[in-house]
């Protein structure tokens, strides 16, 4: 004869925190797979995911120019072509002066950082990366140059001639045809959700709006600081270095620093250690006055994002794609960070702290 099945209860409860527990790691467990997934396919698709989100950057900057001229008058196509061939121009013409001013320096400059990173070598066991070489051919193989070796700059070539001109030609559709694309993506939606996604889209792009040209001033600053005082002390390539310091001002926490450290070898290299302290002083006082007066004035409430956030999404950028990655993670991550508390506000929810 069976024996009757147990009751419910007899049956020994689940504890209420291993049924929290489990359902809680089942979720970051899905999470966590699907994070991983929208990685791997990010790294797959870094040109053209790279392209849009630089096209956006550029027309973040250039958005108030054209409301600007569209407001008093001027077709928004002319307003949008204006401001894009008017940055083009500007970045070309900065481009060919560094570059002649590069070409007539570096051949010195060369000679002197190899003899410094041969110094440091001796003394200290630290390797400098080579600027490169200074003979002509001068290998053991013969000097001989192969396609192979000829492929991978021209390949790398390419694609930043392609990104860049799709660059340039997706900031000026985002500037003219911004609001319709607008309209037409809102219209795939309805409802609540429609009003959520457009509140979370206006909050996220005035957000990165905001913090672009924030971060634009505070690089010239930096940039205009730094150039007057290499100028001032006599470093060679003075306005190239300014020009990395403004570029490398767009990577928060990273990119000023390396680019200081960058100005003080070469001031090391050009001459000796005075020189370099120097630098190193002029570095430190200009970044310093940079973060604690521009950038709390300019970036105010423009960044909902602490410094701990900041440096995780431009190390995970780094680690995914590079130099892009982390010159575009941050403003992503105040994107979404925006958009989501926006929307958890509308619902009558507290934002997640530190947000």
């Amino acid at each position: 004869m069976e024996s009757p099945a147990p009751s419910d209860r007899t049956r020994p409860a689940v504890p209420a925190w291993l049924a929290t527990s489990s359902a809680v790691g089942g979720r970051l467990l899905v999470l966590a797979v699907l994070l991983w997934l929208l990685a791997g396919f990010a790294v797959k698709v870094t040109l053209p995911l790279v392209t849009v989100l630089i096209a956006l950057l550029v027309a973040g900057i250039l958005a108030p120019l054209v409301e600007w001229s569209h407001g008093r008058g001027a077709p928004r196509w002319l307003a949008a072509g204006g401001a894009v061939l008017l940055l083009v121009g500007v970045l070309g013409a900065v481009l060919l002066a560094l570059g002649a001013r590069i070409a007539g320096q570096l051949p010195r400059l060369r000679e002197q950082f190899q003899r410094v990173s041969s110094d440091l070598s001796q003394r200290f066991g630290v390797e400098l990366p080579s600027l490169g070489s200074s003979g002509g051919g001068g290998g053991g193989s013969g000097g001989g140059t192969s396609a192979g070796d000829l492929l991978g700059p021209a390949r790398t070539a390419g694609e930043v001639v392609i990104a860049a001109f799709l660059v340039v030609a997706l900031a000026y559709l985002f500037l003219h045809g911004g609001p319709g694309i607008w309209r037409w993506l809102l219209g795939k939606f309805g409802g609540r959700l429609r009003e959520d996604v457009d509140a979370g889209g206006r909050a996220a792009w005035t957000t990165v709006g905001g913090y672009v040209r924030g971060l634009t001033i505070v690089a010239v600053f930096d940039a205009v600081g730094i150039g007057v005082g290499l100028l001032l002390i006599g470093v060679p390539l003075a306005l190239t270095l300014a020009a990395l310091q403004f570029l490398a001002s767009y990577i928060p926490t990273i990119g000023a620093f390396v680019a200081g450290l960058v100005a003080v070898v070469v001031a090391y290299a050009s001459g000796g250690l005075v020189t370099a302290a120097l630098v190193l002083g002029l570095v430190v006082v200009v970044q310093q006055l940079g973060n604690s007066f521009v950038e709390p004035y300019v970036m105010r409430n423009r960044l909902p994002l602490n410094a701990a956030t900041v440096l995780v999404a431009v190390t995970v950028g780094g680690v995914l794609w590079g130099i892009a990655g982390a010159l575009l993670f941050v403003p992503l991550t105040a994107a979404v960070t925006a958009a989501a508390r926006e929307v958890w506000v509308r619902h009558g929810s507290r934002p997640v702290a530190g947000l």
